[in-house]
């Protein structure tokens, strides 16, 4: 660090230090020293000179800072920063040219610059109620990557001993060991002067000399390797490793000998496991309530893209029975065709994506599709008004968001944050993938999030456009033909634990469902011992749980031994357009009429049932999908727990991307939190939105859509005065939603999100079972800890930007935005 006597010189001395190595250096600096005494000039040179040189340190702000911090790795060196550390390191490193000491003492500032900032904050005395006031804490949360988090090849076992270190030049320290693994070892130096010795890369021999006399090794050089230098200057730790070729047998059973008589709680570094539970954790939840698709595109052998996968979930099924043909083929290419895949991959903006209208007409039972990109009305001017307010008039209008991301190599692994070598179990998780496996992920180049953003008052206002009658005939320009039908695409389920207690078999047969007020003729999907899944002919409007008379119309003509008719179910679920129900048998006794039914009929029948199952065409692939869905997406999510003030944010997780809207969004202009008061600025209000879907939720679990519109004028002071949300339901008419975008353009920017709030579902324990064991092992306090969060997550709220869209509804001038 630099000295006081130099403090006074302190700015000329940053501004020099990037320019040491370039040609203008000397000419700079003698202009900028120029009233500066020789020896002044001398010293402010040095310190410039030691700041420009390359560092191997490590820096760890973990410690440091507020937020939470991830592993950054530059050049083969770990680092463990916040999100705001990491821009400012690459800002430095740009400015150097390389890491040097001056980027790794400008971190350091950095950091305490944030900690004083945040201590003057806790300081500040509050503000009188009629003065301007902060948000409320509560809603500001951390927001973090999803499956971010390092993994280790070895144990680390916290130990303490005195040691003797050999360096290269023949000269030697003491230190103190801090770590050590079988391959691994961590120390500080006692003189912390002599890190100047320390080289990166270079060969260092470690004498064990506190260690019992019996172990054979007090007098033994161990050999490793310098691989870098973290924490300041007074309690550096220099990271060594043993490579191989170096083995020792007697050290290496002194190691083994360490971790079998101190392996115990308290004992083991657990940093990094705590860490991927967490980001699992939201994961979870997050794959299994996103309304958010996930398409992975590849190339054919023409070069061309093509949708290739999907991975799927109970809310996104929606998606894919919409592009399903009356013969269930999935023409989720008409969608994806190769047009739109090509405009969204070679798009060089941060953030490519587009909007699709579409809509289908069906005659003689075929479904014929049709869809439009914006793009697309603006080349048929002539037509744009009419394909609107005629495709919105169906029941079959849909409006999809395509937002397209590339896909790094290597995203489909995921393995546990737990080493090899602990059981047989986190072995074979952090097996690699198999070279076919690896095959198909190595095709897949981007990956395209298809998000259903159709919105009832949007509907009703595409309405209001001017349907020309004669114009109708035209739109065939606008239709996918039926006898060129797209690529398939491979469709994969998120892979959970079965919570089925039966076998489903496929059989298609005639029912009648009934109550006491209407009857519904309908279709089995497939049957088991005690369930049905039935399709229907029209909607079904009563509530879950309620209870319903089945007649089997054929099945009774095969049996005499059973009464077919009026058989009581009980509807477990209800999908989302209300024709598709699934029933559990009802019994007052140990088998109902209908469990005896269909037990005989699966048992006499059972090679020509075929049965369902969830088996991958290749094993492995479905997670692949679902990792690279994780670590890829850009959609936000905000996870709810229930606390005692309401329904507030206990996490949030988005990827980086560069959008606009992000410049609210972060609290303080901080990338490691979020601040969400705008989301709840209803909460005064008798139903506040939030609180009420949640409530709702518990009775309905269909997920609830809305919109949410914001004016920022980044002009205004107070940070609390530049933001104004209204709920969809605060701007009941297109007037009044007209009036406020009008507003907002004129005093800053508009934007608008699609918002889809969902219940939390049962949380499935296996995908993080492993690591909770090995936790529990250790510190039985902190897997118990993530267990309890598991269960607390009551909801999540996804956010999607649809303010291109919404603009485009109301005819307002999106460049003024």
């Amino acid at each position: 660090m630099m000295t006081p006597d130099l403090a006074p010189h302190a700015d000329i001395i940053k501004a020099l230090a990037p320019l040491a190595n370039r040609a203008s250096f000397n000419a700079e600096f003698d202009k900028r020293t120029a009233k500066l005494t020789a020896d002044t000039r001398f010293l402010v040179k040095m310190e410039i000179k030691r700041l420009a040189k390359p560092c191997i340190r490590s820096l760890d702000l973990r410690a440091k800072v507020k937020d939470d911090c991830r592993l950054y790795t530059y050049q083969g060196i770990d680092h463990y920063l916040h999100i705001n550390g990491i821009l400012y390191f690459e800002k430095l490193v740009e400015r150097y040219g390389e890491y040097t000491f001056g980027v790794y003492e400008g971190m350091h500032e950095f950091a305490l610059a944030e900690r004083q900032k945040l201590e003057k904050q806790l300081l500040t005395p509050a503000v009188p109620a009629n003065e301007l006031y902060e948000p409320s804490e509560q809603y500001v949360t951390p927001c973090q990557e999803l499956l971010n988090f390092p993994t280790r090849k070895e144990e680390r076992l916290n130990y303490v001993t005195q040691i003797e270190v050999f360096f290269s030049d023949a000269t030697s320290a003491h230190a103190t060991t801090l770590d050590i693994s079988m391959h691994g070892l961590r120390i500080r130096l006692k003189d912390s002067k002599r890190l100047e010795a320390v080289r990166p890369f270079e060969s260092i021999s470690v004498v064990f000399r506190s260690v019992e006399r019996t172990s054979g090794i007090t007098r033994d050089p161990i050999i490793y390797k310098i691989l870098g230098v973290s924490g300041d200057p007074g309690k550096a730790s220099i990271h060594l490793y043993r490579e191989q070729g170096h083995e020792h047998a007697l050290f290496e059973a002194f190691v083994q000998d360490l971790f079998r008589l101190h392996k115990r709680r308290y004992k083991v570094n657990l940093d990094n496991v705590e860490m991927a539970v967490g980001s699992k954790i939201y994961e979870q939840s997050f794959a299994n309530n996103t309304p958010t698709l996930p398409v992975f595109i590849a190339k054919d052998a023409g070069g061309n893209y093509l949708a290739k996968y999907a991975s799927v979930n109970g809310s996104t099924k929606r998606i894919i029975d919409y592009w399903t043909n009356e013969d269930k083929d999935l023409m989720l290419g008409y969608l994806l065709n190769a047009e739109r895949l090509l405009k969204l991959a070679t798009d060089n903006g941060s953030n490519p994506n587009l909007v699709v209208y579409s809509f289908h007409h069906v005659k003689d039972e075929k479904i014929y599709f049709y869809s439009a990109s914006q793009a697309q009305l603006e080349h048929y001017p002539e037509l744009a008004d009419t394909f609107l307010s005629y495709g919105s008039r169906k029941v079959s209008w849909r409006v999809f968001r395509l937002t397209c991301s590339d896909v790094l190599p290597g995203a489909g692994v995921s393995p546990t944050s737990v080493p090899d070598g602990v059981s047989k179990e986190i072995d074979k998780l952090n097996k690699p993938p198999s070279p076919r496996l690896q095959g198909r992920l190595g095709e897949i180049t981007h990956m395209i999030s298809v998000t259903d953003i159709t919105n009832d008052a949007g509907q009703e206002c595409y309405q209001k456009r001017k349907l020309i009658k004669e114009n109708i005939k035209h739109l065939h320009v606008f239709g996918h033909p039926r006898n060129k039908p797209p690529a398939a695409v491979e469709v994969f389920r998120h892979k959970d634990a079965e919570l089925r207690r039966q076998t489903r078999y496929v059989l298609r047969t005639p029912v009648v469902i009934k109550t006491s007020s209407f009857s519904i003729v309908g279709f089995t999907e497939d049957i088991s011992v005690s369930g049905l899944k039935l399709e229907l002919e029209e909607p079904y409007h009563q509530r879950l749980n309620s209870k319903v008379n089945i007649s089997f119309i054929k099945l009774q003509d095969i049996t005499e031994s059973f009464d077919l008719d009026n058989l009581q179910y009980r509807v477990k679920h209800i999908n989302y357009d209300q024709q598709v129900l699934h029933l559990e048998a009802v019994s007052e006794n140990e088998s109902s009429e209908a469990e005896q039914f269909f037990a005989e009929l699966i048992a006499n029948n059972a090679e020509r049932l075929p049965a369902i199952t969830f088996e991958e065409s290749i094993p492995g692939i479905s997670s692949a999908l679902r990792a690279i869905h994780a670590k890829t997406t850009p959609q936000f999510c905000a996870y709810v727990e229930k606390k005692q003030q309401g329904f507030l944010p206990a996490m949030a997780t988005m990827n980086h991307i560069r959008t606009p809207w992000m410049k609210f969004l972060h609290h303080n202009d901080n990338l490691a939190s979020v601040d969400l008061a705008w989301l709840y600025q209803d909460d005064a209000l008798s139903e506040p939105t939030i609180k009420q879907s949640l409530k709702l939720l518990r009775i309905d679990p269909k997920p609830i859509t809305t919109e949410i519109y914001v004016a920022y004028d980044s002009g205004v002071l107070a940070p609390h005065e530049r933001l104004k949300a209204k709920w969809q339901y605060q701007l009941p008419s297109h007037k009044a939603k007209q009036q406020f975008i009008k507003h907002a353009q004129e005093q800053g920017e508009f934007f608008a999100f699609h918002v889809t709030i969902n219940k939390a579902l049962k949380p499935d324990l296996e995908k993080v079972e492993q690591e909770l064991l090995y936790l529990s092992q250790h510190a039985i306090h902190k897997a118990t800890h993530f267990e309890e969060r598991m269960w607390d997550i009551a909801g999540c709220i996804f956010l999607s930007d649809i303010s291109d869209e919404v603009l485009y509804r109301y005819g307002a001038n999106s460049a003024a935005s």
